[in-house]
């Protein structure tokens, strides 16, 4: 699996159920397992407005055989070191 081929996983997961006119933009962190994806949040106008979503995922999909696996939404880099695959360095 190569970048470009996550990325439509990606988008296919997290805009499967959302409207065509308005995808989410998707955000995706490569790492040497596997790529790490999630939903890019636009900035809010009023930064006093709660988000639409709230306690988000993140998924992770194994650059080996692209299966997609739910992680809570930490950062990117702490969600790729936490990885089970992880291959030693």
């Amino acid at each position: 699996m190569n970048l470009d081929q996550a990325r439509i996983v990606a988008e296919e997961y997290f805009n499967g159920g959302h409207p065509i006119d308005r995808p989410r933009e998707v955000a995706i962190h490569p790492f040497r397992d596997g790529f790490v994806a999630w939903v890019r949040e636009p900035e809010p106008d009023d930064p006093s407005v709660l988000p639409d979503t709230a306690g988000g995922g993140c998924v992770v999909i194994d650059a080996a055989t692209g299966e997609v696996a739910i992680r809570p939404l930490l950062s990117p880099e702490t969600v790729a070191e936490q990885w089970p695959g992880r291959s030693p360095r």
